[in-house]
């Protein structure tokens, strides 16, 4: 199969060298290659082009590893010079949106679309990182990515952009969940807690984690204000503490407001159901916008 990689960055080069190694003709193209880029190539033997109609006219699959920012131009030229039936797969950190723009083009063109979001470390684990892919082209992307032993996921029943969306939310929680960590093990550190600190949360790890956080979802808008007071209070002693307080701020503020909506409006019901406890925090999202 014929591959042409636009973005001659890290992720395009890491993708590069196994699929040539497993017999794929491989074309790198990037409108101002790095002196990595250009080593990359000669060692390999492979080309490198300034041009994207120049690469992707006689390409199998063309895989876009641009930054995001760029994504829809460069799927824009990239498609318009395609051949009918390739293969379009964006790597890219491009907005969602932008993603399904990109693939209703790509279907009027009969060019099979997927976006691929990358969900681990790339420079730790190259082509072993974990991928999640969404699109008319998952089967033929899963088969590419496969001649590599590369872990390509689809999403159930995704249509492209599933997966940009799904690393966005992902990364909303990670992030969110090391930032809270960090402010967390760092006053426990100082008082010298680390340890016992473990083993108080460790009934968390007897509950798989979709039950973990369904729980927290439907007891939130319920025990929200008594909640608050332990927000408050825990607030209060790392600032005692002299330790940073960045992360516990904002959480009071979502406490703050689900407490306030629940004493204007509470549920009819103690044990809402997750659907409940949705309905309620997105109708209680809509009151404190007004």
């Amino acid at each position: 199969m014929k591959i042409g990689i636009i973005g001659a960055g890290e992720v395009g080069l890491t993708y590069a060298r196994p699929w040539s190694s497993a017999g794929h003709e491989i074309v790198l193209c990037d409108l101002k290659p790095s002196s990595r880029a250009e080593a990359f190539a000669a060692e390999l033997g492979l080309s490198i082009c300034t041009s994207i109609s120049d690469v992707v006219p006689d390409c199998d699959a063309v895989v876009s590893c641009v930054f995001g920012t760029v994504s829809l131009v460069v799927a824009e030229q990239a498609l318009s010079a395609m051949q009918e039936s390739a293969l379009y797969v964006d790597m890219t950190t491009a907005d969602p949106g932008q993603i399904r723009t990109a693939a209703t083009l790509a279907e009027k063109l009969n060019i099979q679309y997927v976006d691929v979001a990358i969900l681990g470390a790339i420079a730790l684990t190259h082509e072993k990182t974990n991928l999640l892919g969404a699109g008319e082209g998952i089967d033929r992307a899963m088969s590419l990515y496969s001649s590599i032993g590369a872990p390509l996921k689809p999403v159930e029943d995704g249509v492209a952009g599933d997966a940009a969306a799904l690393k966005i939310l992902r990364s909303v929680f990670t992030k969110g969940l090391e930032a809270l960590t960090i402010e967390c093990f760092m006053a426990a550190e100082k008082q010298g807690v680390t340890d016992k600190l473990h083993d108080a949360l460790s009934d968390i790890d007897q509950a798989s984690l979709r039950d973990f956080l369904g729980a927290l979802i439907r007891t939130h808008v319920v025990h929200a204000p008594r909640r608050l007071k332990e927000v408050e209070e825990a607030e209060r002693q790392l600032r005692a503490a002299n330790m940073p307080v960045s992360v516990l701020p904002g959480v009071r503020d979502l406490f703050q407001r689900t407490a306030e909506q629940i004493n204007a409006n509470a549920l009819d019901t103690s044990t809402p159901t997750l659907d409940q406890a949705f309905d309620w925090l997105f109708k209680a999202n809509e009151i404190s916008r007004k």
